[in-house]
């Protein structure tokens, strides 16, 4: 499921992000680490691309921006409503541009183009580093195509809140988790944005800071902070063009040349906790169960039950999956990658992977409360 990031996702062709999901499996660390299209996309082109790693400076402490005076949205103006307004920009106007993500000492660059026209809405996101891939959203399909596997996976459902929307869920007590703080005006990507520091109440969950064009309220640049205010990973556009013309063939050009391509439909099955035999003593506080589903996965030419539980606190999300192994990677080992984190439990004969862009105190706090019914 989706990196699923306050980008969650956010990691594929821009992070991990928590919602739409295709499996792949880490059968190194961890046993099953089941990752969003985007974000499997995201890593396996970070790999391949060493030369950008090697030139990449590390990120350092943000730096307040010089303040402007223009006018600046209202610091009162509520978290919720600020962020639907951002979110609700990424999805309902045109755009097209490069952005690029740096994450864990990579930088991986993908071309996106969106278009809502008569009430539909296209998007094609592409790398332009590494192996190619390119992910397709046609209002509710998606399809991901793999040109060097001669592979299209598609899944008939979009739930996406990857770069550049934010909200993981559209309802949440967002001002008792975090609080929001206007700190001037930025020239980024040719646009005078609005700078936004997002600030966590607790160490449960990151900060982040938001860069929107000031007209539009797209979502131009967004970084992911820690504690004490260093970048663990950042999206930017470095070309943007705002309300570009739309393209009503992009899809259709794009399945250009897939007529012999191996077709995967990746289905989920939305089921519940009790019925799969899991039950969560005490969530981490904030965070709230988004959906849990049952899906079917074929690893190493073998059916594999996986049961995916989804959780958010309206920015941050964490996906638990659980499923049976008879692996025998250590209890508790764990994997990196910038802002996004993976943590492996065992519960008997069960593997429970917690995986998310939040710390790893969280998602060991997710790990211990979680258990088998049976």
């Amino acid at each position: 499921m989706k990196r699923n990031s306050v980008w969650p996702r956010r990691a594929e062709f821009l992070r991990l992000q928590t919602s739409r999901l295709r499996q792949l499996v880490l059968w190194g660390m961890l046993s099953l680490v089941p990752l969003s299209a985007k974000a499997a996309s995201t890593i396996a082109s970070a790999e391949q691309s060493g030369s950008l790693a090697s030139s990449a400076q590390p990120m350092a402490v943000t730096s307040r921006p010089e303040v402007s005076s223009a006018v600046k949205p209202d610091a009162a103006e509520d978290l919720q409503a600020w962020l639907e307004r951002v979110s609700h920009a990424a999805q309902r106007r045109n755009y097209s541009g490069i952005f690029v993500v740096q994450s864990g000492g990579r930088m991986v660059s993908s071309t996106i183009d969106h278009y809502v026209t008569k009430g539909s809405t296209l998007e094609k996101v592409e790398t332009l580093d590494g192996e190619r891939r390119i992910l397709l959203c046609e209002n509710e399909k998606t399809r991901t195509i793999l040109p060097a596997e001669r592979l299209v996976v598609v899944e008939d459902h979009q739930t996406d809140f990857s770069f550049p929307r934010v909200l993981k869920t559209p309802r949440a007590e967002l001002a008792a988790l975090y609080s929001m703080q206007h700190e001037g005006q930025e020239r980024c990507a040719g646009y005078v944005c609005e700078v936004t520091r997002i600030t966590p109440r607790d160490d449960l969950r990151y900060g982040y800071r938001l860069w929107t064009e000031r007209t539009s309220d797209l979502l131009v640049k967004a970084q992911t902070l820690d504690d004490q205010g260093n970048v663990l990973d950042q999206v930017a556009f470095t070309q943007l063009n705002l309300n570009p013309p739309p393209k009503p063939d992009m899809v259709a050009q794009a399945l250009r040349g897939t007529g012999g391509y191996q077709v995967e439909h990746m289905r989920a099955t939305p089921t519940t906790s009790r019925a799969q035999g899991w039950t969560l003593s005490k969530p981490p506080p904030g965070f709230k169960s988004v959906g849990i589903y049952q899906r079917r996965l074929l690893l190493r030419a073998k059916p594999v039950e996986v049961t995916q539980w989804l959780f958010s606190d309206g920015l941050a999300s964490v996906s638990l999956f659980g499923g049976s192994t008879a692996d025998t990677q250590q209890h508790g080992a764990s994997l990196h990658m910038g802002e996004t984190n993976a943590l492996l439990d065992r519960k008997g004969a069960w593997s429970v992977i917690a995986i998310g862009a939040v710390p790893t105190k969280t998602l060991k706090l997710f790990a211990d409360s979680i258990a088998r019914l049976r």
